[in-house]
């Protein structure tokens, strides 16, 4: 009996897109354990130079560049689905072992951002088609992971002991900082690296 002609075709790569290769988890750990470093750092950069301005909520200016680091892998793994939230969980441990001031917290955020990341991704990407509306879904998706971040503080150790126009107002900073320092620079973050030979060994796996 001769073999099925469906077991000579080559799989459909979106049929094993949801598999980790090695290269993937290299990838994953790599990029997630340089935003957990990064994060105390950029947080403390942050706070130096926006709290003196008395604007509230201007700390989170700088908020996309926690999540910048979740497209990067986005794209790195071939968007492969559960990739961020596994970054996430990488992310938030580092965090936690190298001294970030919000210790428990500081995994929470990382997992919570992570997670809406994911989501958001998920339900945009059937709302949004072509490649110029994906971009738009991966900014919104930023966005909404850096507005994830300051919502969990707020909800647990922060409190909501201030009026609404300064959450409002936070939620603006945060909101387009993810859209912009997380989203599109990821984006271009990624585009620079694809007219270079640094992910030639990338392409040469697919």
């Amino acid at each position: 009996m001769e073999p099925s002609s469906d077991n000579n075709k080559p799989k459909n790569r979106q049929q094993i897109s949801y598999y980790f290769e090695t290269s993937d988890l290299v990838i994953i750990a790599l990029f997630a354990a340089l935003g957990g470093l990064s994060s105390s750092v950029i947080a403390n950069i942050a706070r130096t130079i926006f709290l003196p301005l008395g604007i509230p909520g201007s700390g989170q200016i700088a908020s996309g560049l926690h999540i910048v680091w979740f497209v990067l892998i986005y794209f790195l793994v071939n968007e492969k689905i559960g990739a961020v939230l596994l970054a996430g969980v990488i992310k938030g441990i580092v965090e936690l072992f190298s001294g970030n001031t919000l210790v428990i917290f500081a995994f929470i955020l990382a997992v919570g951002a992570a997670l809406v990341f994911e989501m958001s991704m998920y339900i945009l990407t059937r709302l949004f088609k072509g490649k110029s509306l994906h971009h738009v879904a991966i900014a919104i998706s930023a966005g909404l992971a850096s507005v994830s971040n300051i919502i969990i503080q707020i909800e647990t150790f922060i409190g909501r002991n201030f009026p609404p126009e300064v959450f409002l107002l936070i939620i603006v900073f945060s909101f387009f900082s993810g859209v912009l320092l997380g989203g599109y620079l990821g984006i271009v973050i990624y585009k620079v690296f694809e007219q270079t030979s640094i992910l030639d060994w990338r392409r040469s796996n697919n």
